[in-house]
């Protein structure tokens, strides 16, 4: 069983992301005129940007982006916080619990940034409210830091496991 874990659930995690970014994140690209979508903007957007990219997607980019996108974009960090979990493994003391929360803001703050993002979506360009561009993008560059946060521990509980 933890040989299929070991294996199975990164397999999984990385099929789901080259679905996602790749497949996925080339057919949003084209039909927003070239502009990256929110969810791969490490650095944030702001009102202006934001309302750029409502305006340059097309009908087809977003029934695209609120349909097979989100679906995606739901899973893939659900999946990608229980392979944190699972190479941070055991979960022992003050930095066992650390490292549970970490893993699990990870998922939360990019579902948080995902429901934002729905919002705007539906609201369009012209009506959508500034707050939850603000909010969204706060969670965007959030889940960045957190994730590479994710990853350094996960990296560390690993090697403190196969040193045992």
């Amino acid at each position: 069983m933890t040989r299929l874990v070991n294996w199975g659930l990164p397999l999984l995690t990385a099929a789901v992301y080259a679905y996602l970014a790749g497949y996925l994140g080339s057919q949003l690209l084209r039909e927003a005129g070239g502009l990256m979508p929110y969810d791969l903007r490490i650095l944030g957007y702001d009102l202006h940007a934001a309302r750029d990219f409502l305006r340059a997607l097309t009908p087809e980019g977003f029934a695209l982006y609120q349909g097979p996108v989100m679906v995606a974009d739901y899973l893939f960090p659900a999946l990608m916080g229980l392979c944190f979990l699972w190479w941070m493994r055991p979960f022992k003391g003050v930095f066992g619990m650390v490292c549970m929360m970490v893993a699990i803001s990870y998922t939360a703050l990019d579902w948080g940034e995902n429901m934002l993002i729905q919002r705007m979506l539906a609201a369009g360009p012209d009506w959508v409210n500034p707050s939850d561009i603000f909010g969204a993008s706060a969670f965007t560059q959030g889940k960045f830091a957190v994730f590479a946060l994710a990853a350094v521990l996960a990296v560390r509980a690993s090697w403190r496991r196969v040193r045992r």
